[in-house]
């Protein structure tokens, strides 16, 4: 007589749901937050470099416009300085905005001039930079961990699968274990490169403070000789933007 062999025990926990299955879903899930968080990176990088190289103007361009604002000045016409900040080729630079601000502010004094350009390059020129740069930094610390997250999930129901009772399946042991290695790869595949961007962009934004402080150390210099006559180059006026 012969005996048939009863079917193995499923894979399932309390109120017959299949846990390991579960898990995997789960696991699929954080598939779908890692690509979120990429595409999320990858637009705020794409923004904050636009938004540098509209920011960015070259020591040529910049020694240009100071020139020109020099030239307005020396004329006694203010009004003509300013619009040629306000000019559209000009506006969107950090050097031309904060230019504008000084040059509306001449009868405030020097003093509270510096006030309002640090104040003016933090609100309006560096904030909106630095929180997109804040997003990169985030997606590449983010990558990793949701990989992680991943794995730990694979690796649980790996666990479920031979802790279930009778003997597990091969190719299901290494779909589980597939997803939770995949998932730490496509995180680190995210977050490698946006680590660079973070650290390009940051060196890029470092720059541009340098430069534009640079330049409105010269353009300070000239609203002084406007007001007291030449100093000397000891005693010339600079701006000290916030790091």
């Amino acid at each position: 007589m012969q005996t048939s062999t009863s079917p193995a025990p499923v894979e399932q926990g309390g109120g017959g749901v299949d846990i390991p299955a579960l898990i995997e879903n789960l696991g699929i899930v954080i598939y779908i937050s890692i690509a979120i968080l990429a595409v999320w990176a990858v637009y705020n990088a794409i923004l904050l470099y636009r938004t540098l190289a509209k920011r960015s103007l070259t020591n040529k361009e910049a020694e240009a416009l100071i020139g020109q604002v020099r030239d307005q000045l020396v004329k006694n016409n203010p009004q003509g300085a300013i619009e040629l900040c306000q000019n559209p080729t000009h506006w969107h630079t950090a050097l031309a905005q904060l230019m504008a601000v000084a040059l509306h502010n001449r009868a405030k004094g020097l003093g509270k001039i510096k006030q309002l350009l640090v104040l003016d390059f933090h609100t309006e020129v560096i904030s909106g930079l630095e929180n997109r740069l804040a997003s990169l930094a985030t997606a590449a610390r983010m990558g990793p961990l949701l990989g992680l997250l991943g794995t730990v999930m694979g690796m649980i129901a790996a666990f479920a699968r031979m802790g279930s009772g009778g003997k597990p399946d091969p190719s299901a042991l290494a779909q589980s274990i597939s997803i939770g290695l995949w998932t730490t790869a496509a995180g680190l595949i995210i977050s490698n490169p946006m680590m660079i961007l973070a650290n390009d962009a940051q060196a890029k934004l470092r720059h541009l403070r340098d430069r534009t402080e640079r330049h409105l150390s010269d353009f300070l210099e000239i609203l002084e000789q406007q007001e007291t006559g030449p100093r000397t180059p000891a005693s010339r006026s600079r701006v000290v933007l916030p790091r």
